[in-house]
């Protein structure tokens, strides 16, 4: 269910079928798919430093290979804990601009955000320019 969920949080939104849709296709309920994309990331990066550790512990027997891929998971796991914690970000940035203002620093760091390639933040920034 969750590398379902994964492939179908990747998809383009325009292309995508509903969440409900989802569910019913699935033979499960919105609100279970809901609580699982509410924990994606985490449980991504989890499944990421679980297979880093699978390949840490044959030890010797590590090929070169090995360790590269056991540095991209790493990477990838270090790649879901900041995207998280930028998305908390955000949120509060968010909720802080609703009562203050947009400023010209908050709108900054939302285009820091959305060079990097963050969708969160890419999306908000095309909110905000409208």
């Amino acid at each position: 269910m969750r590398t379902r969920l994964i492939s179908w949080s990747q998809a383009p939104e325009d292309l995508r079928p509903s969440l409900r849709a989802l569910a019913e296709e699935l033979g499960t309920s919105h609100q279970l798919l809901s609580f699982y994309l509410r924990g994606l990331s985490k449980w991504q990066q989890q499944e990421y430093h679980r297979k880093a550790q699978e390949i840490r512990d044959k030890g010797l027997g590590m090929t070169y290979a090995d360790e590269q891929q056991m540095i991209a998971y790493e990477r990838a796991a270090l790649n879901c804990m900041l995207n998280r914690a930028l998305d908390g970000f955000l949120e509060k940035l968010t909720a802080e601009a609703k009562v203050e203002g947009w400023t010209r620093k908050r709108i900054q760091l939302v285009e820091r955000a959305a060079c990097k390639g963050h969708p969160a933040a890419q999306k908000l920034l095309a909110s905000l320019k409208r």
